[in-house]
């Protein structure tokens, strides 16, 4: 496993050249992309957010750590992907932040009325790094200094996760099914949930089932999964664990016989997507997986420092147990 695989390539600094601007601190943003938002907060400028995500408004951290967002409009995206152009220059935004996979119809009339549209891509690891530093460059100096702090963060568990693994021969690596939305829907390669299961050690036994599909995810056949018998499930829902485990079509399961299926930690956003609580996801994993590898990672104070490092957040014990096993 190499650690330049992860890393984010220069090619962000010379895009960052191209995204820089020096906006004032009132500048305005909308971005209807929840994880998205989770950045932008990181970055000190949750604040500016005057359109948000109903997804991300519903979130326990992100309304603790944005007081305001009770306030702030839902943007609206309807089932074809494609944004309210309106409603985006009714709220005087200024800087508009999408995926590329958004359909943002009239931009000239966007860009007539002062709003700069940031497109960026997804679904990878290094396009996630990538984007904290572009979101930055956009935002200022402040930002940017809060970009770095954060990929030393990010490059120094990638560089410790890596090491402890580095012995770790495929056979014995543990064999995963990662549920998303409901429990049988998941991914392959390549996508971002296929990148944090290579770097924590783990063999996702749906790698190679979405060969033809340009996204590689969709809904399974519950045989398919119970054939490859994962020895461990993760489940991006509380709902979707229990009924993993109550029903007796899954039971036969390693993971399930054993007692292995995890919720996913869920902060500001989960862990497993677009966030820049990414840099958690794969040493939670890695913990969970190889325990006897991370005896001296405590993921609890881990939490409770990231958090506070870089959304300011106090978080009691009680909240942290909720981030690391949700309830819902």
């Amino acid at each position: 496993m190499k650690l330049t695989r992860f890393l984010p390539a220069l090619a962000w600094l010379v895009a960052g050249s191209l995204f820089a601007a020096q906006p004032d601190s009132d500048v305005r943003i909308a971005s209807p992309w929840p994880a998205q938002n989770t950045i932008i907060a990181m970055l000190g400028y949750g604040g500016n957010l005057v359109g948000t995500s109903l997804v991300a408004k519903k979130i326990p951290l992100f309304r603790q750590s944005l007081p305001h967002i009770d306030r702030v409009a839902v943007v609206s995206v309807n089932s074809g992907h494609e944004l309210d152009t309106e409603q985006i220059i009714s709220l005087g935004t200024q800087l508009l932040f999408v995926p590329k996979s958004t359909i943002v119809p009239g931009k000239p009339l966007l860009e007539k009325a002062g709003v700069r549209v940031l497109a960026f891509e997804a679904n990878a690891m290094q396009a996630l790094t990538a984007r904290v530093h572009k979101t930055a460059a956009v935002l200022g100096p402040d930002a940017q200094e809060k970009a770095r702090e954060y990929q030393r963060y990010f490059d120094h568990n990638v560089a410790l996760v890596t090491e402890r693994l580095k012995d770790l021969p495929a056979s014995r690596r543990v064999s995963l099914y990662h549920s998303m939305g409901n429990p049988l829907t998941t991914t392959g390669r390549p996508s971002l949930n296929q990148d944090w299961m290579d770097l924590a050690g783990a063999k996702n036994i749906a790698e190679r089932w979405f060969a033809g599909k340009p996204n590689r995810a969709g809904e399974v056949a519950l045989e398919q999964v119970v054939a490859a018998n994962p020895a461990v499930i993760v489940t991006m829902n509380r709902r979707d664990a229990d009924e993993i485990l109550a029903s007796p079509r899954w039971a036969q399961v390693d993971a399930v016989r054993n007692h292995r299926v995890y919720v996913n930690p869920k902060g500001m956003f989960w862990w497993c997507r677009e966030t820049s609580e990414e840099a958690l996801q794969f040493l939670w994993l890695a913990k969970t997986l190889y325990p006897q590898r991370f005896g001296d990672v405590d993921m609890r104070e881990e939490t409770r420092r990231f958090y506070q490092r870089f959304f300011n957040l106090a978080l009691s014990d009680a909240q942290i147990s909720e981030v690391l096993n949700p309830s819902k």
